[in-house]
């Protein structure tokens, strides 16, 4: 049987008025959408409010991966939201014509303003439903390509049984799984039992659930330690940080599903880690399987060690550019529960 080759962490761009459209009528007035501000930028708008954590140069550099630098700089001053993005980030058809021409069987579709915009939000049922429009959206998105569009539903922890409820519509609808930033709305962590209605779901469904990388809130974010570094206020000295250091919020969610021995309680649960590479993971499961062998054994109530876990029921995406990437194969595995590659076309 010949090997398929499958973009694991796919984007889109979506709509800037695909909230307006999609989202349940008594949010239709505080929409989330892109507008054109006065200054002839775009703005990201979040219950009526210009949204503090996305900037007009972010809006301009979406879907700029493979410019030349200098046409890129351009787009992000000139910022204007996904107006010299290529077709195949905002037309199906054209996203299919490309992965023909590009030799890959289907890509796996994650949003690209859906990793920004719920840093903004505090209201679990205003969450709930704008994800729930993107969803709805994405869905007729993929519907017509054989299987190759693969919608994932973005799901948001504020209100577990409710994320667990639009897991099962959206699945239903043809989603093939879902995906949480690494921050939840309540501050629980991802492994707390709190949130099992979301995961007793996924394992019901057999679909998977991702973590992605996304903005952060301010009071949750890394990147506030030191002053002169912090997103946006300290632009462009604290870019470089903030991009360098956007894996460390993702392992942190995923460390709290061993913390809480969430794979014990859900042992057909699949896991998937994206965007935030694969060399740091032989260093994790070393960390973690020798903290769980040691005297804090005591305080875990999991069954079995970290590693375990992983080869069993977890996924890590990896870079193409990642030079430390077979080691990390050889020490983990490249078989189905090992790493899987991510091209995040077309998000930067």
């Amino acid at each position: 049987m010949p090997e398929l080759v499958i973009d694991a962490d796919g984007h889109v761009l979506e709509p800037p008025d695909v909230w307006q459209r999609y989202v349940d009528p008594t949010y239709r007035g505080r929409a989330i959408r892109v507008r054109r501000g006065d200054d002839g930028r775009d703005v990201l708008e979040v219950d009526g409010r210009p949204a503090r954590l996305t900037t007009a140069e972010m809006l301009g550099g979406f879907g700029g991966m493979g410019k030349p630098m200098e046409e890129l700089a351009q787009a992000c001053l000139a910022g204007r939201y996904a107006e010299s993005a290529p077709a195949a980030a905002v037309d199906p058809a054209a996203r299919l014509a490309l992965l023909e021409h590009d030799g890959i069987d289907a890509a796996i579709l994650y949003p690209s303003l859906g990793l920004q915009w719920e840093a903004e939000v505090s209201d679990p049922a205003y969450a709930l439903a704008h994800c729930r429009a993107y969803n709805r959206w994405i869905e007729e998105f993929a519907a017509g390509s054989g299987g190759r569009l693969v919608p994932i539903a973005h799901l948001s922890l504020g209100d577990p049984d409710e994320a667990a409820a639009e897991l099962r519509r959206a699945v239903r609808a043809g989603a093939r799984g879902g995906f949480l930033l690494p921050f939840t709305l309540s501050g629980v962590p991802h492994g707390h039992p709190a949130h099992d209605p979301l995961w007793a779901a996924a394992q019901d469904l057999d679909v998977p659930i991702a973590i992605h990388t996304g903005v952060d809130p301010h009071e949750r974010s890394l990147h506030h330690r030191f002053t002169g570094l912090r997103w946006p206020e300290d632009v462009p000295a604290g870019i470089w940080y903030h991009e360098l250091l956007f894996p460390q919020a993702v392992q942190q969610a995923f460390s709290t599903f061993f913390l809480y021995a969430t794979f014990d309680r859900f042992p057909r649960l699949k896991l998937v880690v994206l965007e935030s590479g694969a060399g740091w993971l032989g260093f994790w499961l070393d960390r973690m399987d020798a903290l769980a062998r040691g005297t804090l054994r005591v305080t875990l109530p999991m069954r079995d060690l970290p590693s375990t876990y992983v080869r069993r029921q977890c996924w890590i995406s990896a870079d193409p550019d990642e030079r430390a990437l077979p080691p990390i194969i050889m020490h983990v595995g490249d078989d189905a529960r090992g790493e899987c590659g991510a091209a995040v076309w077309p998000e930067r």
